[in-house]
């Protein structure tokens, strides 16, 4: 019985230094751990079936994109966010980009109280969208389909 107990409690043991190892070495992971990703710039180029908009990014990321609503009572038109969390900013110059295409009113970005970065397409009118994600530079297309208005 007290092999048994012995052996019983050494395993015990082992798993707990294991397990502590593990979290110590997370942490460190973790204190030591750069930016998720950095914005770096955004283009835009208009097609007759679209509008793409295209995020240069440091490296791999998948943006949440949120979709919002127009609000009339603040004359808001349709948004659409893409929100990076954890991601920094290094794109210089002013932080809204006017393209008025008949499509897109405008791109505003800037940082969120979260700590990430937000990069919000203002539609000129409600429209569908898709995304492409590339890794080789590492950027994000976003597309907004159908015709331009007037």
């Amino acid at each position: 019985m007290r092999g048994a107990r012995r052996d019983g409690g050494g395993i015990r043991r082992a798993r707990r230094l294991a397990l502590a190892s593990a979290f110590a070495l997370a942490s460190l992971g973790a204190a030591g751990a750069a930016p998720a990703v950095t914005l770096r710039g955004i283009t835009t180029a208009s097609y007759a079936g679209f509008t793409r908009v295209t995020i240069d990014l440091s490296g791999k990321a998948t943006p949440e994109v949120v979709p919002f609503p127009a609000d009339p009572s603040t004359g808001k038109p349709e948004r659409i966010a893409l929100d990076f969390p954890g991601a920094e900013i290094d794109i210089g110059g002013p932080t809204r980009i006017e393209v008025n295409d008949g499509r897109i009113q405008s791109i505003r970005f800037g940082r969120t109280r979260e700590g990430g970065a937000r990069v919000v397409i203002d539609l000129v009118r409600p429209a569908r969208h898709r995304g492409l994600r590339h890794t080789s530079p590492p950027r994000i297309d976003l597309d907004v389909l159908g015709p331009a208005a007037p």
